[in-house]
């Protein structure tokens, strides 16, 4: 059985070497930079297409916020006693927030921001909002996978949009049908009627799940578009960048900030079809990379300082927008 001590020091070691690691890819990725080229682009990204990134994200923070809100809204319709509802500013204010610890936050450690956020804000029990933090993120996982394994597969045209076809089936028949065979397992077998009071009741709807494509659509879209500024791809190797480097950023080792792990999924999926082939290239791709963490730590961390008064409202006020 582990000492006192040993628990104490697991986690400072699990740190030390998400660090370590983190470091040592980025060091590897960038041992053959060159910065000219990365400056130039920079120097040539017209200020419009920063515009039009800026916007994107925002436009991404607004579907998380609404999705909250939705999240939420008929949870607390469901009991009186359990107050008002939070308002869309109130969700973006805690989205915002808690995007910002998990951001900088090594190993995740963020993610337990939303349950402490959840109860002193709206008074929302641990349990509750642990079960809402799992949901939301299976829901992500499960728009990541798909696209993963959409846009991810180096094949042909041809292929592409033959297996988009089976996975766009695949989804409508899950969301057409799934609720009725939930219904009627529940009404048979009263396990599944637990488990659907108890996590599905108020969230298992098509607007959650469509607003949670909405966002990752609008987030890789923008990233994409910056990438592929910054480093010498093409728009479906900058798009598979981008989504690399959003599955790598949910690897449970990470560095401070995802510094390093972030950099290498980018590079590792923007060259799966050979794209930005030699040390040249590589460093280019890994350099822009770096240039795109570095763009949406900065947006991330200014929007949370920019609704930092709301964030800080008494939370009867909160709960009036």
């Amino acid at each position: 059985m582990p000492s006192t001590s040993d628990a104490a020091r697991r986690p400072w070691t699990r740190l030390l070497l998400a660090s370590v690691l983190g470091l040592g890819l980025l060091v590897w990725l960038l041992r053959h930079l060159d910065l000219a080229p990365l400056t130039a682009a920079v120097a040539v990204t017209p200020v419009w297409l920063w515009a039009l990134a800026l916007a994107g994200l925002c436009t991404s923070y607004a579907l998380r916020a609404e999705r909250l809100r939705r999240e939420w809204g008929s949870w607390f319709a469901a009991d009186p006693a359990r107050g008002t509802a939070p308002g869309f500013v109130a969700c973006l204010a805690l989205f915002l927030t808690h995007n910002a610890a998990i951001v900088v936050l090594p190993l995740r450690a963020g993610e337990a921001g939303y349950p402490w956020l959840m109860q002193r804000r709206f008074g929302v029990p641990l349990g509750d909002s642990l079960r809402s933090l799992l949901w939301l993120r299976l829901q992500d996982a499960a728009v990541l996978a798909t696209l993963a394994a959409l846009w991810l597969p180096p094949v042909s045209a041809g292929m592409r949009a033959g297996w988009a076809v089976l996975l766009g089936v695949a989804w409508g028949a899950a969301l057409w049908f799934g609720g009725r065979l939930l219904a009627a397992a529940s009404a048979r077998v009263p396990a599944v009627g637990r488990f659907e009071a108890a996590w599905l009741t108020h969230r298992n709807d098509r607007i959650g799940w469509a607003l949670c494509a909405a966002n990752w659509l609008v987030k890789l879209a923008v990233f994409a578009l910056v990438l592929q500024a910054l480093a010498p791809l093409d728009a479906l190797a900058a798009w598979r960048g981008a989504l690399g480097g959003e599955l790598a950023s949910v690897l449970p080792l990470q560095g401070p900030a995802g510094l390093g792990t972030y950099e290498a999924g980018v590079w590792a999926a923007a060259r799966l079809d050979g794209s930005a082939a030699g040390a040249a290239a590589s460093a280019q791709v890994a350099a822009g990379a770096l240039a795109l963490h570095a763009f949406a730590l900065a947006v991330a961390l200014a929007a949370a300082a920019i609704i930092m008064p709301w964030a800080r409202e008494p939370r009867a006020t909160l709960l009036e927008n």
